[in-house]
Order: C-alpha cells, then structure tokens, then sequence
C-alpha cells in the first residue's frame, strides 16, 4: 500500500506578509524540512522529523488563526509517513488530511493553495473505502480549486494534470503540463529544487505522450 499512496508531492510555500515571529519560526523549520527531505536517507531521519513535528506543532498552538504551520506539519507528517508501515503511515496520513482539512477553512489561499493541491493528491493516491478516505471525484474538485487560487503554479497544473492521466484523460492532460513546464520558480524558494523535480516530470510525462 506504501507505494500506492506515496509520491513525491509534499508542496510548500511561499511565506506571505504574517507574523514576523511566525514566519521566522516557520522558514527555520521549513528549511530544516526541505534539506533534509532532499538529502541521503540516514539512521537519524526519523528522529529528526519527529523533531520537526514536535517544533511546528509549538507554532501551531501558539498561532491557531494561521493555516501556514497546520500545512507545513502535514507536510513533514507525510514525509515521515513514507518511512512507515502501512498501518503507522495511514494513521499520519489520515492526521496530514485533517490538518489540510483545518487549513482550508482557515484560508484556502494560503501558500497560493497548497493544501488545496496536496488534499486533493491524497483523495486519488490513497486507496478507497474501507481502507482508506480515496475519491476521485473529491480529488478532482480539490484540485480544480487549486487552479483558480494558483493557475499559474507548477504544482496545481502538474498535479491536475497528473490526475487526468491517471483517469485516462491524455488530450486533456497536456495543456496543464505544458503550464507546470513553463512555470517560473524563484530562486529564492526554499523548496526550489522540488518544484524542479516536478518540472522534470511534467517533461517526462508530456514527452511520453508523444
């Protein structure tokens, strides 16, 4: 089930104008996030996302208003999930929806619609009932919000995009693979080389369908 459920879709964000004291704790503990979400898998992985997830579950009893932290705790729980066995990492993976969840009706806009892009990548990855919350149609919906918060994003278009090929939808997939190609990424992001990677997989897959 493991594979099933897993990719390499944990999407952040771009910090906006909040709390000097929040944004400061969140950059730290998302940079720490990314460095070692991209480095060699080693013995202390574990313990540092446990660590993390203790961290960014500080900010998000000290900030309940703010829906960055409720994201970027989903996003290290779904990076621990990958790690787990089936039965732990479903359990994190139901806690990942509900904070995404949470976050959306705090501000589904918040990140330019990441946990809109990462719920909606939960409900068609995961599998259905009774093992697990899978839906296309919820899936779908997730993602189409997504789009008209972030129309222009790498991950809203590749993602939509990745969701219709797995429907079968091939014609409809390649203008939203064509958008996440074409997709400016700063530099400055601290997650710049997962949105190349996903970059690259709209490359690869657009090519596929040639």
């Amino acid at each position: 089930m493991k594979k099933l459920i897993f990719v390499v879709f944990l999407l952040l964000f771009t910090q906006g104008a909040i709390s000097g004291t929040m944004d400061e704790r969140v950059s730290e503990i998302e940079g720490n996030w990314a460095d070692v979400r991209e480095a060699a898998v080693t013995a202390d992985r574990k313990n540092i996302f446990l660590q993390l997830a203790e961290d960014i579950t500080d900010v998000v009893v000290a900030f309940p208003s703010q829906a960055e932290p409720l994201i970027l705790k989903s996003a290290i729980l779904l990076t621990m999930a990958e790690d787990a066995s089936s039965f732990v990492a479903l359990g994190l993976v139901n806690e990942a929806k509900d904070l995404l969840q949470k976050a959306i009706g705090i501000n589904p806009e918040a990140s330019q619609g990441s946990a809109l892009v990462t719920l909606g990548v939960l409900y068609y990855k995961v599998p259905s009932w009774p093992v697990a919350f899978g839906d296309n149609r919820e899936a779908e919906a997730y993602l189409l919000k997504a789009l008209e918060v972030n129309p222009e994003g790498i991950d809203s278009n590749y993602y939509y995009a990745e969701f219709l090929l797995e429907q079968g939808k091939k014609e409809q997939a390649v203008s939203f693979l064509n958008r996440a190609i074409d997709a400016k990424i700063d530099s400055n992001d601290r997650t710049f080389k997962m949105k190349i990677k996903e970059q690259e997989k709209a490359r690869i897959a657009l090519a596929n369908l040639s």
